[in-house]
């Protein structure tokens, strides 16, 4: 058994793993969570799960078998189990590391980034010396919207481990998130420079020089992880981007195409290629929204408030106030992380939410103003309920969809006799709906809008110019709509 034991420290894995093996088989129950340890170490976690799983409920009181159970749970896609089982590592051994560590992953899959954070503070307090607890703690702070500490906690690991390419991609985002893209690239730099040819580095510092307006270096670094990694989407993908970006539109066509048949079933690829060909989707591309969202949660409200002056739901509720449209009883349809209800906020409204993106659901639910929040697609779930609502408001969500008129029957029919239905849109250039292939969103004509609600018995429409936000330093124009619900 020694000798097993010391092949494990000795990392001979192989040698260790037969030796384990056969202890196991011989009824040797000691070796057991050792060899556990062994598979999770190999990624092999649903061999080491009924393992870990047996081993707790004989020793329920080891906290090295629950924090490693819910490591093996965690990768298990049981991640409320693994959380359970984390946080009872933490309360039977509050003084030794693993436990908090284990907590604090197993939080962050569950996006409870709070109890994530104050999970990796204790370890800390027991181990200021782990960078990966380090690490995982500034990934929270930024998913909390704490962006200058989680920058200066980024910055602190760089400097203490310089090598640690993680700790440079950690700050790299948290400063793209924050704006400072310059920064973010130097940061890129770095961590492409520890591994050279690496492509998913390569890949990041070319968006990373994308989004400083360097495409034509931004291309060649695309290109030659293409030379050499022929079969990665995602640089297609994001090559076709930056050929977007040049306005070479054939160029760009052909790299989504090629991202699309390398990775048929990725949403925003197969999005891209819509964009480009010319023809609107019959349907709401579902699968692409929720993903669009749930990947821009953490930061959408940072994003858009401050860096895009991003200001359409206070504004649409000035024009609500402006036409006296205030309700008691609204529904905010793509509800996102709540925006639109802290401008309506007021003693006695009831407001109800639906979205696509359950991250995006769940910010909005922390702000405690809803009355019930929904995951579903708007049209879908407007055809389901059977309750009515005084106002039901839309703010920038038809950018998403190109088809309105079934939202419009949706509508009528779950407002109340009077109702209002008020939305934003970004305005067509050329009287019909347009998606644009550089920014992806749907853009339609005022006028025809008007004539499909007057069409789905709406009445009353009132309409109304409106800046949305900034876009590379120019303002997106759009319009403000509002009608009655007509007999």
């Amino acid at each position: 058994m020694e000798a097993t034991l010391q092949a494990h420290r000795a990392g001979r894995l192989d040698e260790a793993e037969a030796g384990y093996r056969r202890h196991v088989e011989e009824g040797r129950r000691e070796m057991e969570f050792p060899f556990a340890v062994l598979l999770l170490q190999r990624a092999r976690y649903a061999e080491a799960l009924p393992l870990l799983e047996r081993l707790a409920a004989a020793e329920p009181a080891n906290v090295d078998v629950a924090a490693n159970l819910s490591i093996a749970l965690r990768h298990g896609d049981r991640p409320e189990e693994a959380l359970q089982a984390a946080r009872r590592a933490s309360e039977l051994a509050p003084d030794k590391v693993q436990g908090w560590n284990a907590l604090g992953l197993a939080a962050l899959q569950l996006d409870r980034a709070d109890e994530a954070l104050r999970a990796f503070e204790s370890g800390l307090a027991l181990d200021p010396r782990s960078a990966a607890m380090a690490l995982h703690r500034g990934h929270c702070l930024r998913r909390l919207g704490r962006y200058d500490a989680a920058a200066q906690a980024f910055s602190r690991l760089v400097q203490v481990a310089p090598e640690w390419i993680e700790g440079w991609r950690g700050l790299a985002q948290v400063q793209a998130t924050a704006g400072q893209l310059q920064a973010a690239l130097q940061s890129r730099q770095r961590a492409r420079a520890l591994a050279p040819g690496d492509a998913e580095l390569e890949r990041e510092y070319a968006i990373a020089l994308l989004r400083t307006g360097a495409t034509a270096e931004a291309a060649q670094c695309l290109e030659q992880v293409l030379d050499t990694h022929p079969q990665e989407s995602q640089a297609w993908f994001w090559l076709g981007r930056v050929r977007l970006a040049r306005n070479e539109i054939p160029a760009a066509r052909e790299a989504f195409e090629q991202a699309r048949r390398l990775d048929p079933d990725d949403a925003e690829i197969a999005h891209a290629c819509v964009a480009l060909s010319g023809t609107l989707p019959e349907h709401v591309e579902s699968d692409y929204i929720r993903s669009f969202f749930d990947e821009f949660a953490d930061h959408f409200d940072h994003t858009l408030v401050n860096r895009l002056a991003y200001g359409v739901p206070r504004r649409l509720a000035q024009f609500l106030r402006r036409h006296e449209a205030e309700a008691d009883h609204v529904l905010d349809l793509g509800c996102g992380t709540g925006l639109m209800a802290v401008e309506l906020q007021r003693p006695g409204l009831i407001i109800d939410g639906v979205d696509l993106s359950p991250k995006m659901l769940r910010q909005a639910e922390a702000r405690h103003l809803y009355r019930t929040l929904h995951e579903a697609e708007i049209a879908q779930f407007l055809r389901g309920t059977d309750q009515r609502w005084e106002l039901i408001v839309a703010a920038d969500v038809f950018v998403y969809v190109a088809d309105l008129r079934p939202i419009f029957d949706g509508v009528f029919a779950s407002l109340a006799p009077g109702g209002r239905f008020v939305f934003s849109i970004e305005r067509s250039g050329s009287g019909a709906t347009e998606l644009l292939p550089q920014t992806g969103r749907y853009r339609h004509d005022g006028e025809r809008l008007a004539q499909e609600l007057a069409a789905a018995c709406f009445v009353d429409v009132v309409r109304e110019d409106a800046v949305l936000r900034q876009e590379h330093h120019k303002p997106v124009e759009g319009e403000f709509l509002l009608a009655r619900r007509g007999g």
